[in-house]
């Protein structure tokens, strides 16, 4: 009776943006993965601006 318990599936995806992707070509695929590697640099940066920038502020106090 234990094996009729159906465990959750914990990893959540979007069916819909697996659809999306699906529908690109992969010189659309691979333009979007550079958007999002840009992004993600772009966010670590400014992380890190912002962060250097508190701690120095506090040095000059």
């Amino acid at each position: 009776m234990e094996d009729d318990v159906k465990t959750p599936n914990k990893s959540r995806v979007d069916k819909s943006l697996v659809a999306m992707f699906l529908k690109m070509s992969p010189e659309e695929r691979m333009l979007a993965n550079d958007n999002a590697v840009r992004a993600i640099v772009e966010m670590r940066y400014a992380y890190k601006q912002q962060h250097i920038t508190k701690s120095g502020s506090k040095r000059n106090h």
